[in-house]
């Protein structure tokens, strides 16, 4: 990773579960209750804090090795530790859904 020319990191919710937040397809994840037929636990993302996991990518910004983090969270919590705005894109699922069926239309689906 040290002598990578270009790191990119890319993260997902499993980043901020050990921040309290609820991953997507985990053993008690949102989409895995909604299977069971069972309502998400509620979390306020507000006051969940970065964690271990975020200050390591903050860490490899300090030093000049990232390039780019991609994040599909909506908790905010990159920025909250501190990652610079302009090395930040967040991703959500629905984007890519939503490329998709624009392409299908344009490639004549």
């Amino acid at each position: 990773m040290f002598e990578s020319k270009h790191l990119v990191v890319f993260t997902g919710a499993g980043i901020s579960t050990e921040s309290g937040l609820p991953d997507f397809r985990g053993p008690d994840g949102i989409w895995t209750r909604q299977a069971k037929g069972l309502l998400p636990k509620t979390r306020d993302f507000s006051s969940a804090e970065p964690n271990a996991g975020h200050m390591a990518i903050v860490e490899l910004q300090r030093v000049g090795k990232l390039d780019f983090l991609i994040s599909q969270n909506v908790d905010n919590l990159h920025l909250k530790s501190g990652i610079h705005p302009d090395l930040l894109a967040e991703f959500r699922e629905y984007l890519l859904t939503i490329t998709q069926f624009s392409q299908m239309f344009t490639a004549g689906g």
